[in-house]
């Protein structure tokens, strides 16, 4: 079932629950309980803190982003200016438009031109394995990410809100390629006569 909560109402309802859920873990440390029940205190407040925290940081970012649509729908109206003679219809939908791509686009807007931890992108996403292919993933799209390192801690960075309309054929290529619905022949036959390189 969604949650139909506003990020304000979460993180409300959250903390009473992640300041207990603390406290009871330096209790525990402090009173060097055994493994399992260290271990137990440590699960649930990593839980219940990690939604409370997510919570926190969502309340400062808007739950729209029409700088993000805006964005977004460029690169689809390259997509089909490009290759609607040569395409399929159906592949020429520009990927990565989805609530959790928006949300860490918001948060790199708000830090615009200053790096930004990968622990907090993984906040906000509440997804502590994918949330770094995610924001590579606006990198593909041709949105001006960058990713480095700043004493051995991954930051990522969005330098300006232009796109790079070079990697539309990438774009298309990797549609293409991922669609189940024709066979491997069928997909280098719509790539060569839209002109984009199999290979990359």
């Amino acid at each position: 079932m969604v949650n139909q909560q506003s990020p304000q109402d979460q993180w409300q309802q959250l903390k009473p629950d992640a300041e207990h859920a603390l406290s009871n873990l330096l209790s525990e440390i402090s009173s060097h309980s055994d493994p399992q029940s260290l271990f137990e205190a440590y699960t649930y407040a990593k839980d219940i803190t990690a939604r409370a925290m997510q919570a926190r940081m969502l309340m400062h970012l808007p739950p729209e982003n029409p700088q993000f649509r805006s964005l977004h729908s460029k690169i689809e109206q390259q997509m089909r200016s490009r290759y609607q003679k040569t395409v399929p219809e159906r592949l020429l939908r520009a990927p990565y438009g989805g609530k959790t791509h928006e949300r860490l686009f918001s948060l790199l807007q708000e830090n615009l031109s200053r790096p930004v931890p990968a622990a907090m992108l993984r906040i906000v996403t509440g997804d502590h394995v994918h949330t770094e292919r995610r924001t590579r993933e606006l990198r593909e799209l041709g949105f001006d990410v960058d990713w480095h390192e700043v004493e051995g801690i991954n930051v990522y960075e969005l330098r300006s809100l232009d796109l790079d309309f070079d990697m539309i054929p990438a774009v298309v290529r990797n549609k293409v390629r991922q669609t189940k619905s024709l066979s491997k022949n069928e997909k280098l036959r719509v790539l060569k006569n839209a002109g984009i390189s199999e290979d990359g």
